[in-house]
């Protein structure tokens, strides 16, 4: 999307498109769409109503007389698009300010050429990609593509509170995963894509360190989901699989319950009446 009122300027930038795809200065790209609006309020009807790969933003708007509100209005209404300023001028002082508030760049618009301006969106996209892609990694284990740690807690904790209001059981399922070193990561993920495939959502499964996962279920008895948690053991092959099972409280905190409750050998006190099943399977 380009955000530009001066008739002039958004032809030339219009030639310089063209004559970026000419030369095949997008790289791998094969070409582009461009939607123009002339002032702030079309600009952000535009970003609520579609997605866009990139904005070019004109900070000097006849709607919007404060230069830095141009930038911050659109940004709050499409934070995960890469921004690229088109300044009027230099301007130090607001291009530091602007990067500081999430900008990928600045351009002066009388210093602009083709290859500048095509690298320099190429290279927005492209970090705003990485940096959606390093957040996402933040939730999602790698290897096992359940959640993390910190995610898992991040979940469970929404899930208390919204069976709190709804007044459903929470039960908590501990899955350890006993296996030679060399073959440990591959049978970690067919665990957790087994026992994921088990539990489908609102169930909830994360990794909760190198060797054990964990499962939030809401509205299932915990005869249940001990069932489910059995079968899923018995289909992974040559595993020693334990699992435990417990009802969990919304007003309890899940990390605290799992570090001050856990036994030396990584399972949950008898004193929360847990149960515990091993599965051992062989070739």
């Amino acid at each position: 999307m380009l955000v530009e009122d001066e008739l002039e300027d958004e032809l030339l930038l219009g030639e310089a498109f063209v004559e970026i795809e000419e030369t095949r200065q997008w790289c791998n790209w094969r070409g582009t769409s461009i939607v123009h609006v002339e002032n702030l309020a079309d600009a952000i009807d535009c970003v609520v109503r579609d997605t866009f790969d990139i904005i070019l933003l004109n900070l000097s708007l006849p709607d919007s007389p404060i230069l830095l509100d141009s930038y911050l209005d659109i940004y709050a209404k499409a934070p995960g698009v890469p921004i690229v300023v088109l300044a009027d001028g230099a301007d130090e002082n607001l291009a530091k300010r602007l990067l500081r508030e999430g900008a990928q760049d600045v351009l002066v618009k009388r210093e602009l050429e083709c290859a500048l301006l095509a690298r320099s969106i190429r290279y927005a996209i492209e970090r705003q990609c990485r940096a959606r892609a390093a957040r996402s990694s933040a939730f999602v284990d790698d290897l096992t593509r359940t959640l993390t740690h910190d995610a898992f807690l991040t979940v469970a904790a929404h899930y208390a509170r919204l069976s709190l209001s709804g007044h459903m059981q929470l039960l908590l399922a501990l899955v350890e995963v006993s296996a030679e070193r060399e073959a440990r990561e591959p049978l970690l993920i067919q665990v957790a894509e087994v026992f994921g495939a088990a539990f489908e959502p609102p169930s909830i499964i994360g990794r909760w360190d190198r060797c054990r996962f964990c499962v939030i279920t809401a509205g299932l008895t915990a005869t249940t989901v001990e069932a489910m948690l059995h079968r899923a053991a018995a289909s992974v092959m040559a595993a020693g699989i334990r699992f435990s099972v417990t009802p969990l409280d919304p007003r309890e905190n899940v990390e605290e319950v799992l570090a001050g409750e856990l036994l030396s050998d990584g399972f949950l006190s008898d004193q929360r009446h847990t149960r515990v099943k091993t599965a051992i399977l062989a070739d």
